[in-house]
């Protein structure tokens, strides 16, 4: 765009808001959707009310549009794909019993502006569109701002779809949905809003298969209370969460992606799922998160192998370095019927807090992992078992075999010799034994480990890994002390992978051979 149609642009655009703001007496944040690839023939035209023909209101040019008061009908945006088109929601009832409520086709960018103060109410029917089946379906970009509140309901199938890029930065939403609540093809980026999602679908979704750089989703915040009868997240390339408050039960997984799952930060509740966070990797760098799964808590593995009924990969052949879980921060609380932690490959813990409560016997386990578990840093309590830790690890490793099972609820403590508690946890399982690392745990000094406040033994640290009591060869629930088999190959430069916040420092060298977990570049 030449120095010329910039000027002529904003000086349209200003009287735009100028305009809007004498006609109708409010101000509303601009919320301009980007326009530096827009052509320009693109201008901004002064905002006007939307009028109803036959039940269709069809807006045929670029601009901005008001909606408010009771309609039966349609919104049909029929601008070009050289058409930006803004639409104001002002205390609007819109619903529409033969098809979408709010359809764009082919428009380049539509915007929901959410006026300060109001309610909208968006819904429609049951009608035989399967390609274009959602209460609003834009076809390109959808951003939607302000403050205001936006209802969706999608009867038919999806509330909120896009085939390009779904980005939220505001508002206040309540989405029914007999398909996806938000779905977002291409991609969905959420910034801030208060979100409700009921779902027979998933909760979100961005499900572009056919691109490595799309199908991804990123949150940075905003409050979410989502129920699934599928997935709560569902990001075809990668999920990434920056921050947030999350209230998530769902049918099927918690958080899932086909390729990477990271976490920086935010307030997880995963209060109900199959599985909890599910990824080829998984990443967790801060945060808060609970889980409570049917099956496994954390899960990594490749989404497109072939496995067996636990998951595990039919075909023996050259491990996938990509598939690992990295713990370097946050606190984790895990309480799983299946796997609490599971890998198939490799485990690395170097950070942060990570509770786990799953089984001490059969086939599952509080961590179980087909590659090795290496520890660097961080704290671990569990009550169930744990598998392959490496004697590469520099953090010493506790493990217990107790001479009788403890049920659910029972304080779990480590105190060292001066009577300082250095790890406390309450049980959501029961248990018959347990793992502990801490940065606190010294070689040769002497541990006591505590159940309800009674001690029920003294260990003497001997090595990088010790082990006390009972039979250590039982089954699954036993304890298999594995070196590290060879360097881990990197997974390649990830870091344009949307929202990452930056490399993670690297964790040194592991004493002798240098040790390198996978590349934090995600």
């Amino acid at each position: 765009m030449s120095k010329t149609s910039k000027i002529k642009f904003f000086a349209l655009l200003l009287c735009t808001m100028i305009t809007m703001i004498c006609c109708t007496g409010k101000a509303y944040a601009a919320g301009i959707i980007n326009t530096q690839s827009a052509p320009e023939e693109i201008v901004a035209i002064s905002a006007k009310q939307i009028e109803f023909t036959d039940g269709i209101a069809r807006i045929t040019t670029g601009g901005r549009y008001i909606l408010s008061g009771e309609h039966e009908g349609q919104i049909l945006i029929e601008a070009t794909r050289r058409d930006l088109v803004q639409l104001i929601l002002d205390g609007a009832t819109l619903n529409n019993p033969n098809g979408q409520a709010i359809f764009a086709p082919r428009s380049l960018g539509v915007e929901l502006i959410l006026a300060d103060g109001t309610v909208n109410n968006i819904s429609d029917g049951v009608y035989k569109d399967e390609e274009n089946n959602a209460a609003i379906f834009i076809q390109h970009d959808l951003i939607i701002s302000g403050t205001g509140v936006l209802n969706v309901t999608g009867n038919y199938h999806h509330g909120i779809r896009t085939q390009d890029f779904l980005t939220i930065n505001g508002g206040t939403f309540q989405i029914t949905a007999a398909g996806d609540a938000l779905r977002g093809r291409d991609g969905v980026i959420i910034n801030d809003g208060t979100f409700t999602l009921k779902a027979e679908g998933d909760g979100i979704q961005s499900n572009n298969d056919s691109n490595p750089e799309y199908g991804y989703i990123t949150i940075n915040g905003g409050t979410f209370d989502i129920r699934a009868s599928d997935d709560g997240i569902q990001g075809e390339t990668n999920v990434t969460i920056n921050g947030g408050n999350f209230q998530i039960t769902a049918a099927d997984d918690g958080i899932t992606s086909n390729g990477p799952v990271l976490i920086t930060g935010g307030d997880i509740n995963i209060a109900n799922c199959y599985e909890g966070i599910e990824g080829l990797n998984v990443t967790i760098t801060g945060g808060n998160i609970s889980i409570n799964a049917r099956d496994d808590g954390i899960n990594a593995r490749d989404g497109n192998a072939v496995t067996d009924f636990r998951g595990r990969p039919m075909m023996r052949g050259p491990v996938n370095p990509d598939i690992y879980v990295r713990i370097t921060g946050g606190t984790i609380n895990v309480n799983a019927r299946g796997d609490g932690i599971d890998s198939n490959n490799n485990i690395f813990l170097e950070g942060g807090t990570l509770l786990v409560s799953g089984p001490s016997m059969g086939m599952e386990g509080a961590v179980d992992l087909d590659g090795v578990f290496l520890i660097t840093g961080g704290k671990l309590v569990t009550a169930g078992s744990v598998l392959n830790v490496s004697r590469q690890s520099t953090q010493p490793f506790l493990y217990v075999t107790f001479n009788q099972q403890f049920p659910a609820g029972v304080n779990i403590e480590i105190r060292d010799a001066k009577n300082n508690t250095l790890l406390n946890y309450a049980a959501l399982t029961s248990f018959r034994i347990s793992a502990f690392t801490s940065p606190d745990f010294i070689i040769g000094e002497t541990y006591s480990v505590f159940i309800n406040n009674q001690k029920t033994t003294d260990v003497t640290l001997g090595s990088v890994i010790t082990s006390s009591g009972g039979n250590n060869t039982m089954g699954r629930g036993g304890f298999n002390d594995f070196n590290f088999r060879g360097d881990i190959p990197s997974p390649g430069d990830f870091r344009n992978m949307p929202g990452f916040p930056g490399d993670i420092p690297s964790p040194g060298d592991r004493g002798g051979r240098r040790m390198e977990p996978p590349s934090t570049r995600l």
